[in-house]
């Protein structure tokens, strides 16, 4: 069992979005996003590599989050972190219980190359 996770750590503001799709004006589908929960977190930089991103090299940063807990967040999920001003959004790889006792959820993310 992981070692308890002080609250106040916790400072971050967190928006958890789900996919839904819908069709645009031309009759196709268009995926957008949707806000489902707000959830007060912590980030730590997990890993930074090199990877091949249009024709070039690009920074891919996953990331480890820590929140509190909400039952419904899943692989199909993103994050969005507004930080300084600067959103960000960050694709979900895998999620689960970090305790076992639905206290805190931890998350493990990718950030969406602009």
């Amino acid at each position: 069992m992981p070692a308890p996770f002080p609250t106040g750590m916790m400072r971050l503001s967190l928006v958890i979005q789900a996919p839904s799709t819908s069709l645009d004006s031309y009759g196709q589908s268009a995926a957008t996003w949707s806000d489902v929960a707000t959830l007060w977190g912590h980030v730590d930089g997990a890993r930074t590599s090199e990877v091949m991103y249009e024709g070039g090299v690009a920074t891919r940063s996953d990331f480890t989050f820590i929140t509190g807990w909400y039952p419904g967040v899943g692989v199909t999920n993103r994050i969005k972190w507004v930080d300084n001003g600067l959103t960000r959004y960050f694709n979900i790889s895998a999620c689960w219980d970090r305790d076992q006792r639905q206290r805190r959820l931890q998350i493990e993310a990718t950030e969406v190359l602009p």
